[in-house]
């Protein structure tokens, strides 16, 4: 089975970034709740380090919802706006294109420490 957050302490950070994110425990856009096999939706592309597992950069959707996401990304924009505004939007944009080095371990500690706070670990 494959590794889907990655490896190293840039790889547990991810997977403590989708915990939290998804301990909502309902999807933000129709209410599912646990059965509806609840994700992280990413707002940002994980592909920025900066962003990857900033906590304001990620909704719990469930799958049909991630999906439906996923295929409309002009309503993914549309529902991003209504839930954050343009401000908090606009903080994403420019932490995304922060090009300093990113420190995996210090994310994976602060990320660990609101897991164990929550009691998801």
């Amino acid at each position: 089975m494959s590794n889907i957050y990655g490896k190293g302490a840039k790889g547990r950070a991810t997977k403590l970034h989708a915990l939290i994110t998804r301990s909502k425990g309902r999807c933000e856009k129709c209410g599912a709740g646990e059965q509806a096999f609840l994700q992280c939706a990413h707002i940002i592309s994980r592909k920025y380090s900066w962003t990857r597992t900033d906590l304001d950069n990620a909704f719990c959707l469930c799958a049909s919802c991630h999906r439906f996401f996923t295929d409309n990304p002009v309503e993914f924009g549309i529902f991003t706006i209504d839930k954050i505004g343009d401000d908090k939007f606009d903080e994403l944009i420019e932490k995304r294109n922060c090009i300093d080095k990113f420190d995996w371990e210090e994310e994976a500690d602060r990320l660990k420490v609101i897991a164990k706070e929550e009691g998801l670990i």
